[in-house]
């Protein structure tokens, strides 16, 4: 459901879920916190999400606070049309980095 890697000094995440819910978020949660001490740059792949819920969106929001508050970056990456117009719509857009792929993932995080 999500994978991890780590590519230099990005910790890297692919959600392999169709839909990113709240379960789905408290895994993504689970893999980021332990990363925390040692990690300031995260992207998460979320490609494959074809539907986000108040859950999952919830679950991004309190991640991004997370992160930040650990003097952290999060990418969120590679999102569908409908996606991002969910993101748009909630005004989130404003809060997260939304990038269209990968490459520009690094080079946005390289510059943190």
């Amino acid at each position: 459901m999500v994978s991890t890697e780590e590519v230099g000094d990005i910790f890297l995440l692919r959600v392999d879920a169709v839909r990113l819910d709240s379960a789905v978020g408290t895994i993504i949660r689970n893999a980021v916190v332990p990363k925390l001490d040692s990690t300031r740059k995260f992207a998460l792949d979320i490609g494959a999400v074809k539907l986000v819920d108040s859950g999952g969106l919830g679950s991004l929001v309190a991640l991004l606070k997370n992160i930040t508050n650990h003097q952290g970056k999060l990418a969120v990456v590679g999102m569908n049309k409908s996606v991002r117009m969910m993101f748009e719509l909630s005004r989130m857009d404003r809060q997260f980095s939304l990038l269209d792929d990968m490459p520009k993932a690094v080079a946005f995080l390289q510059q943190a």
